[in-house]
């Protein structure tokens, strides 16, 4: 008697198939300064009023789409939070307005726009991902950007404490979708596009803020 490998749930499937570029994005030089707070608050608030502006377009399309049956039972209200992003900027002393998108954002927004259902759902798996490394990111940071209190640092971890729940439930309700091999493609691809975005916005960000011995931390 034999019996056959079940086939991966299609949250799993997209872990698996995204992990090569997971872990280049997790990796890039640019986010390690960040974390090591060799380029202070300047070049973390960069990165983050990128990001603000993603996750706007990407609430907005996904609000554009949300009579479509996979949107409407994987987004929840609370997977929208650009309130977050927009406090953290006004803690810097940044306007969230002034904020402009550099290259990559630009074209990560133009295809958003322009995005089918299963794309921006490929984007979303990836945006959301984000949050439980965020989690420790921000607790990274906190030493490095002498932030004990987290001032500043809440869209790294916009969930709190019901993190794990939220993003259980996520990956349950992917895992409930049916669909082809076309459209579990589509769907990898998206997520793929959406780290190489990252990719593209640390390269772009590293030419803003190139390694100078004179952003190290002082040592004691």
């Amino acid at each position: 008697m034999t019996t056959s490998t079940p086939a991966l749930g299609l949250a799993d499937t997209l872990k698996t198939q995204t992990q090569n570029a997971h872990t280049a994005a997790e990796r890039h030089e640019f986010q390690g300064r960040v974390m090591r707070g060799m380029l202070g608050t300047a070049g973390y608030a960069a990165q983050m009023g990128q990001y603000y502006l993603a996750h706007k377009a990407l609430i907005e399309a996904l609000t554009k789409a949300s009579a479509n049956p996979h949107v409407a039972a994987l987004i929840r209200p609370y997977h929208s939070y650009p309130q977050v992003f927009e406090a953290d900027l006004k803690h810097f002393g940044i306007d969230p307005a002034s904020v402009r998108p550099l290259p990559a954002t630009q074209r990560i927004v133009a295809e958003m726009n322009a995005a089918d259902p299963l794309t921006l759902l490929g984007f979303t798996y990836v945006a959301e991902g984000s949050t439980n490394g965020g989690k420790y990111i921000g607790q990274a940071l906190r030493r490095a950007l002498n932030a004990p209190g987290g001032e500043g640092l809440s869209s790294l971890d916009p969930h709190g404490e019901a993190q794990r729940e939220r993003w259980h439930a996520f990956r349950g309700s992917l895992d409930q979708i049916a669909l082809d091999d076309a459209g579990r493609q589509s769907l990898t691809a998206a997520a793929d596009r959406y780290f190489a975005y990252v990719i593209e916005l640390f390269d772009e960000l590293s030419k803003a803020f190139p390694p100078n011995p004179a952003n190290m931390p002082l040592t004691h």
